[in-house]
């Protein structure tokens, strides 16, 4: 930050639904001022800049030349992550960005080195990673010292389902990737760290074999996605995960289940305000945290990290994401080609 400056100096690329999140939480915190915002409507973004007292952009590479930003939110579609990155790298500018981190494999492990070799503090938004309920469930996973046996999540809800709400952009699979691509990642990435499958020995896939259908709703034109996925993983470790994904089902639920020998965890992410139940070594558990906003929380832990220099408290370095992304990238490869994968 320059001189004389005590309010970070933060920036906003993107003004949709997960964009204006993002702007509420920073508008309520007394230690940054949201500068400037882009998006690609000029009347929309001039209203959403307003509201913010933010100045507008419809060019990104513009407002970062322009404005003195200390860290930026890239809240875009998928598609939309490595330039602006590359931009705000270059100018020594932390990156918050929205999951999944790229929308290919290949792009995500240029971002990586972008992060890597310029040294600015990056985050991925997998929210879920500061969930009370997935800290706890983590925790005592390590704190058991053995690869977790079998890890199965579900998330299902009425995304594709007639008079829902979506944008219908997630409806073309070229744009979004479908279920597992633009949700499921979200339990996939969760459950790998819930298992401790990020920092532990054994915690490379070696294998993935995904199926898919449309029941509830045919492919068409305007639905080229499939309503349901099963995605089964295989770690170095000896873990199996299963998960399960659909867009046809009316109650929505967000689990993911942790079972070893003398443990069943259960963590449920279904509404704000998580909890972990379950059995663990005899005692019975059931931790509800209805206070947290985990939303909040990443920003914190990535606006400390900005700040300071000091990226520890981040739960979700790029690297990593790129892991949990080069898992739903193959589970989509494996449903198109039908076949198991060596990975």
């Amino acid at each position: 930050m320059g001189e004389g400056r005590t309010n970070m100096n933060i920036a906003v690329i993107g003004i949709g639904v997960i964009g204006r999140r993002h702007m509420d939480n920073l508008k309520r915190r007394g230690d940054v001022d949201i500068v400037a915002v882009c998006g690609t409507d000029e009347g929309r973004t001039a209203s959403v800049a307003a509201e913010y007292g933010a100045k507008p952009y419809t060019d990104y590479a513009v407002m970062l030349r322009r404005e003195r930003i200390d860290a930026l939110f890239v809240c875009t579609p998928p598609g939309v992550r490595k330039e602006p990155i590359r931009e705000a790298a270059e100018r020594g500018i932390a990156c918050f960005v929205e999951k999944p981190p790229a929308r290919t494999a290949e792009e995500a492990r240029d971002i990586a080195a972008i992060v890597r070799d310029s040294g600015i503090v990056c985050s991925v938004g997998f929210m879920y990673r500061y969930t009370g309920a997935v800290s706890a469930a983590r925790e005592r996973i390590r704190g058991d010292g053995g690869a977790v046996p079998l890890v199965r999540s579900v998330h299902v809800c009425g995304a594709g389902l007639p008079g829902a709400t979506t944008p219908r952009w997630l409806y073309d699979k070229d744009r979004s990737g479908g279920p597992l691509f633009d949700q499921g990642i979200h339990l996939i990435d969760a459950a790998r760290y819930a298992a401790g499958l990020d920092v532990a020995d054994g915690g490379e896939a070696v294998g993935i074999h995904a199926f898919g259908s449309n029941v509830q709703r045919p492919r068409s034109e305007e639905y080229t996605v499939e309503d349901n996925v099963v995605v089964q993983i295989a770690y170095t470790s000896g873990t199996l995960h299963t998960h399960t994904h659909s867009w046809g089902v009316a109650d929505s639920q967000a689990k993911i289940e942790l079972l070893g020998s003398d443990y069943r965890l259960i963590v449920d992410l279904t509404r704000l305000g998580s909890r972990l139940f379950g059995t663990f070594k005899g005692e019975e558990l059931d931790e509800r945290f209805p206070e947290e906003n985990m939303y909040a929380a990443e920003a914190d832990a990535f606006l400390s990290a900005a700040r300071t220099g000091e990226p520890s408290g981040i739960r979700s370095p790029y690297a990593d994401a790129a892991r949990s992304l080069e898992l739903v990238v193959n589970g989509g490869r494996s449903l198109e080609e039908g076949c198991s994968l060596r990975l």
